[in-house]
């Protein structure tokens, strides 16, 4: 593991009681919340430094939609990176999270291999969700390539499918990764891809039930292309990738948020510059690039027909 990173921030102290990270309750939430949305650091970074006003509207969408919010182990090493401390602004934002009435779980990735035999009887069904993911999102240059090259135990076992009864695939796998991780590598996003699409397959939930929270439009297309690359016989539920402004068009057509100053505030949080969005105007026939300052784009966004955001 790169300097700077840990497995287990230094003053996680400060948000275990705000946090579930209990397997059994961990599973109970997962299994019995209508919505799950998981954080890329990039975002959760930036709804962080919100006013808690403004996060507030954030959160009240979450809460309807009833909904949890998910922060993975590699992404926890990532606001943590450098100082192995979480910022203080990341303490205050999970404890407003949990005032809110909104779970916040912090879990190992492997733990979801706990979650999948709910529902799937064999050892075998569920370790092969996790090889179709990683052969699909893996690539000539990244840390889960570099680990899988360098134990071919592990390669065996979710590249080529042996062993797959065995209940460790997913931890040998998961730790290995993490273990190995790099300052600027793309691990993270990789992961919460990985862990989407081993879920999507969970039998009996609906489409959309499954969300990231992202700004990063890199780690939106590969999440997006880990899914279309994905066989249709292999294919699960549809999941949702939320940026700051699609969640903001959102939260104002289902009337949460009218006020065009707080949009333009959280739109602005994080940003210098112009704001890019992946999307539509009246007059468009296919979603292209928009670069607006976050004046315009609140105006678009309240305008009855300004603009469809599609990222």
């Amino acid at each position: 593991m790169a300097d700077g990173y840990t497995d287990t921030p230094h003053n996680m102290s400060e948000i275990i009681p705000y946090v579930i990270m209990d397997k059994e309750r961990m599973i109970g939430e997962i299994l019995g919340k209508r919505r799950c949305y998981f954080y890329d650091t990039c975002s959760f970074r930036r709804h962080a430094n919100l006013k808690s006003e403004e996060a507030e509207y954030l959160l009240k969408y979450i809460k309807v939609q009833m909904g949890i919010i998910v922060i993975t182990r590699c992404i926890l090493m990532e606001l943590a990176s450098h100082s192995g401390v979480l910022n203080r602004e990341y303490v205050t934002y999970i404890r407003h999270i949990n005032a809110s009435g909104i779970a916040v779980l912090v879990i190992y990735e492997e733990d979801l291999f706990s979650v999948m035999e709910i529902v799937f009887s064999t050892n075998a069904a569920i370790n092969m969700y996790l090889c179709w993911a990683v052969r699909m999102i893996h690539g000539p240059v990244s840390t889960i390539t570099e680990t899988l090259a360098c134990n071919s135990s592990i390669y065996d076992e979710v590249i080529k499918g042996r062993n797959l009864n065995h209940r460790e695939v997913f931890k040998r796998f998961f730790s290995a990764v993490r273990e190995n991780k790099e300052a600027g590598d793309n691990l993270g996003e990789e992961l919460l891809a990985i862990c989407l699409h081993i879920l999507s397959h969970m039998p009996g939930e609906e489409d959309g039930k499954f969300c990231v929270i992202t700004d990063d439009k890199g780690a939106a297309g590969r999440i997006d292309t880990l899914f279309r690359k994905t066989a249709r016989r292999y294919k699960g539920k549809n999941i949702v990738i939320f940026s700051t402004p699609k969640l903001i068009q959102v939260l104002h057509r289902e009337n949460i948020i009218e006020d065009k100053e707080h949009i333009k505030a959280i739109l602005s949080t994080g940003i210098d510059g112009n704001i890019v969005v992946l999307g539509t105007r009246i007059f468009d026939i296919r979603s292209r690039e928009i670069s607006v300052n976050s004046e315009t784009l609140a105006d678009l966004i309240l305008q009855p027909n300004g603009i469809n955001i599609i990222f």
